[in-house]
């Protein structure tokens, strides 16, 4: 089933067009404006939904990170406990304000081996070679279906890393999309020299608007397979130009000023430059530049550590290593690897609060909002098919997901003699959802639903292992 819906000017009724719809044949270009408008004169007035995703290396082990209080690792039957009253674990504790907008998930199965970091495979739950984008990944997926400006925003976290990776996401097979890794880079591209009477953005969309017309002579001038490749040259031009022009008008009426976050002097610690992109995700929430973004923490692989937060090596950390020089109750296997996902979880849930500070409609633009928090590699550094992959999802995008639970798949504990001596992990069972039927219910929550997300033709499971989870969708 195909994800998209579009609304062409031809769709529209009467009501919209007496309301000064006349925007001819950009259709397609102007989607997201027409449903709004539509929706407007009907009556009935929506708000784009907005996921964020941080997905951080190195495994998100249960016990003790993110297993509430009082709550067994393993279980034979599909459990379903209100997380009121219960005590969040040190990993995932600045979540707790959020509590009754929070579903931990449990007991969703892998279905590729993804030891050593993710890559593409955590967010198109595609098995095969997890270094190449074999497929679209959720969040293009719903930025596709949900686009912006920017229709995704792609963010990476690592120290003295490139300026951008391609690590988790994509539009396609063979189409990868790009983390900035800089921050410094990442707001100039969204929000320019803020505080510069020179307009950039104009400058770029009049630059581009010189090449197009050059291109479209060329055009003319030329047929058959170099026609077509020009076409897409010229597409993947008219597109940054538009953006440029969206963005120039930004610019021009201080909407871009207004929202841009103050950068600090120095981001050069994994703390600091976490701290400096998720500002920057916020801002660009907040100010309408797009509806869908993507922090990558590690760049799905391994960081070599986490500075400003930890000490150790992070491949040891991820076997259970200690650093001696954190604070003593964290002084234990995984320890270092809990105030890694602590300070993480700090970061988003100060997002968190600045998207409920936001008035939007009658509520606030948290009403509209979730936060999928999960690691790129299951439970822990080596996650074999089969294994847990624990997911944090704050938020419920307008009340179509239900929140304030735990849900908890069948799950068997094993012991893990080669990632922390005896250390404990979950093993889903055999007939457990793979992580595909979560993003097949992220695309529910948005209004696109499809039977299944990146089912393989070729698989023999049954539907519902890729279909949409009924206990997290509300009816």
């Amino acid at each position: 089933m195909n994800i998209l819906n579009t609304v062409t000017p031809g769709q529209l009724d009467r009501r919209t067009v007496l309301k000064g719809v006349t925007l001819g044949a950009g259709g397609l270009l102007f989607e997201p404006l027409l449903q709004k408008v539509a929706a407007q004169a009907s009556g009935r007035p929506s708000t784009p939904k907005r996921v964020i995703f941080i997905v951080f290396d190195n495994g998100f082990r249960e016990i003790g990170g993110n297993l509430p209080e009082g709550v067994a690792l393993a279980s034979n039957e599909l459990r379903r406990i209100p997380l009121r009253g219960l005590n969040l674990p040190f990993d995932i504790e600045p979540f707790a304000p959020f509590r009754d907008r929070m579903t931990i998930l449990h007991g969703l199965r892998t279905n590729n081996a993804v030891d050593h970091g993710g890559y593409f495979t955590a967010l198109s739950g595609i098995a095969g070679n997890k270094h190449s984008a074999l497929g679209i990944s959720i969040d293009a997926a719903i930025a596709q279906a949900n686009p912006g400006v920017f229709p995704l925003l792609g963010l990476g976290v690592a120290q003295g890393g490139p300026t951008t990776a391609y690590c988790s996401s994509a539009w396609g097979a063979g189409r990868p999309i790009a983390m900035q890794c800089r921050p410094q880079m990442a707001y100039e591209s969204l929000f320019g020299n803020v505080g510069a009477t020179r307009n950039d953005f104009a400058t770029r969309r009049n630059l581009l608007d010189f090449v197009t017309n050059d291109v479209r002579r060329v055009r003319a001038e030329i047929a058959g397979p170099e026609r077509e490749l020009l076409d897409a040259h010229l597409e993947a031009i008219e597109s940054l130009s538009r953006r440029n022009g969206q963005l120039s008008e930004q610019f021009q009426n201080g909407t871009l000023n207004r929202h841009a976050p103050r950068l600090p002097e120095r981001m050069e610690t994994v703390a600091e430059i976490a701290t400096a992109q998720c500002d920057i995700a916020a801002a660009a929430l907040i100010a309408g530049l797009t509806n869908v973004v993507t922090i990558s923490s590690g760049l799905g692989g391994l960081m070599g550590r986490y500075s400003g937060i930890c000490n150790g090596d992070g491949h040891g950390l991820g076997h259970g290593g200690v650093d001696h020089t954190v604070e003593a109750n964290l002084r234990r296997p995984f320890g270092p690897l809990s105030l890694y996902h602590n300070y993480l979880a700090r970061q988003a849930a100060r997002m968190l609060t600045r998207l409920q500070e936001t008035r939007e409609g009658t509520g606030t633009m948290l009403d509209n909002t979730l936060l999928v928090f999960m690691s790129d590699s299951a439970n822990q550094q080596h996650s074999w098919p089969g294994a847990n992959w624990p997911f944090v999802l704050v938020g419920n995008l307008g009340g179509t997901l239900r929140t304030g639970q735990f849900v908890g798949y069948p799950v068997n504990a094993q012991a893990a003699g080669g990632d922390g001596g005896n250390q404990t992990f979950g093993t889903a069972h055999r007939t457990n959802p793979v992580i595909n039927a979560l993003y097949t219910t992220l695309l529910h929550a948005i209004g696109r639903p499809c039977d299944a997300f990146n089912r393989p033709a070729s698989s023999s499971e049954a539907p519902r292992i890729y279909g949409p989870l009924p206990e997290l969708l509300n009816s």
